[in-house]
């Protein structure tokens, strides 16, 4: 009944990686799609959306604007000094366009200036400002046109706004709301959010399951006596190659660096922008293999290699190495290389190195994101920023450790059974 249920066991683990690996894949291009969408190209460095913004607090304040006691005598100063400047501005025209050359020319121009002399006297003129400066501010005061200038002022604004504006590649932006059918940002940020939740959560059960059930097998296979059995040995196998697969096609780690809220205050209102993500980087073994096969620089592809060799020639090698030493007692099972991979190759195959080391670098990036983080908070006043560090380890991390623990295990037991025989 033993081996009944080691089977059971390793059917539920086939069965739950198979689903693993296919909500694993969802859950990749879900969060790469989140990321695409609120990335900083798209919001805070998008001089559109600036635009946007910076137009609604004004064209809120023109709303909001009414001549009042408090500031009607400012206005007053400024439509003065507006008049005032225009009146000397003409003046100095007029003169300009009545000077001329040659005699004839001359005469014609100095007769217009003595005219203009005659009929408009400047110094009276500007003498009576205030009179003109309050009958502005008089009809300025009428609701009619009140609504005419704030109308001017908006479309001005709007031509302002809209001219000399960086242009943004919006396709990849545009893909994504196209491909979840959203209509907008919003809509389709809040479904992408629930589906990455979603994934999530789904990923960590399934990890949770398996990693329980290969726990629970490789106690019932101790169980079963020291002597490892044929099928016993075909099922802890199987086990760590299964462990092995989704180890090393889901993401091992996600680093990811945003802002979670920026905000301040423009013209007495709020101004903010949130969930601007600056970094977002989900890798796993196949996909850094994957990459650095594609550089053209020699280190760089010596490192794929290695990968390759450690983290699937390797694991290959122990696995036949572990039956042939486990099944044969001549030459073939006996010598130095096959018991250097079934018994062995565990110490020196580097995965246990490999996942320490992604470990390391796991707690490493974190503070530097951290860091980074923390002085981009320091360096930003009086601008409020809210930072978050979304750098975590994901399930083939875990999944990976899983084979490496049992590959180890596989290894002592093998050792042990061809000693007790």
């Amino acid at each position: 009944w033993m081996m009944i249920l080691s089977l059971i066991l390793l059917s539920s683990i086939i069965y739950s990686v198979n689903h693993l690996v296919k909500t694993g894949n969802e859950a990749k291009a879900i969060k790469v799609d989140y990321a695409e969408l609120h990335g900083v190209q798209y919001g805070l460095f998008n001089s559109t959306i600036w635009t946007e913004k910076i137009s609604a607090v004004v064209n809120q304040k023109i709303d909001e604007f009414d001549f009042t006691g408090t500031n009607r005598e400012e206005i007053k100063t400024y439509v003065e000094t507006i008049v005032d400047t225009l009146i000397v501005e003409a003046d100095k025209k007029v003169r300009r366009d009545n000077k001329k050359r040659g005699f004839f020319d001359k005469f014609i121009g100095d007769t217009r200036q003595k005219i203009t002399d005659e009929l408009v006297d400047i110094r009276s003129l500007r003498k009576r400002v205030p009179q003109i400066t309050e009958s502005v501010l008089t009809e300025l005061e009428k609701p009619a046109n009140q609504k005419v200038l704030k109308a001017v002022l908006k479309d001005k604004l709007h031509e302002l706004m809209s001219s000399n504006l960086a242009v943004v590649d919006m396709t990849a932006y545009n893909n994504i709301l196209e491909r979840y059918q959203c209509n907008n940002f919003e809509t389709c940020s809040t479904l992408l959010y629930q589906k990455r939740e979603q994934t999530a959560q789904e990923m960590n059960n399934y990890t949770i399951a398996i990693l329980s059930l290969a726990v629970i097998l490789i106690i019932v296979i101790i169980l079963q006596g020291t002597v490892l059995r044929s099928l016993s040995l075909f099922i802890l196998s199987a086990t760590s190659i299964t462990l092995l697969v989704p180890g090393l096609l889901l993401p091992m780690l996600d680093i990811e660096a945003k802002i979670s809220k920026l905000y301040f205050t423009i013209l007495e209102k709020p101004l903010s922008f949130s969930n601007q993500i600056l970094f977002y980087q989900s890798k796993s073994i196949s996909d850094l293999i994957e990459l650095l096969l594609k550089e053209d620089e020699f280190k760089m592809i010596l490192v794929g290699i290695l990968l390759i060799m450690f983290s699937v020639i390797f694991p290959t090698l122990k696995l036949i190495a572990t039956y042939l030493y486990f099944y044969s007692r001549s030459f073939i099972g006996n010598n130095a290389i096959v018991r250097f991979f079934a018994l062995k190759s565990t110490k020196w195959s580097m995965a246990d190195v490999m996942v320490v080391s992604i470990f390391m670098s796991y707690l490493g990036l974190d503070g530097v994101v951290d860091n980074e983080l923390k002085r981009l908070v320091k360096e930003s006043e009086p601008i409020n920023v809210i930072t978050m560090n979304g750098t975590d380890l994901q399930v083939g991390f875990f999944l990976f450790l899983g084979f490496v623990a049992t590959s180890f295990i596989l290894s002592i037991l093998v050792e042990h059974t061809r000693k007790s025989n």
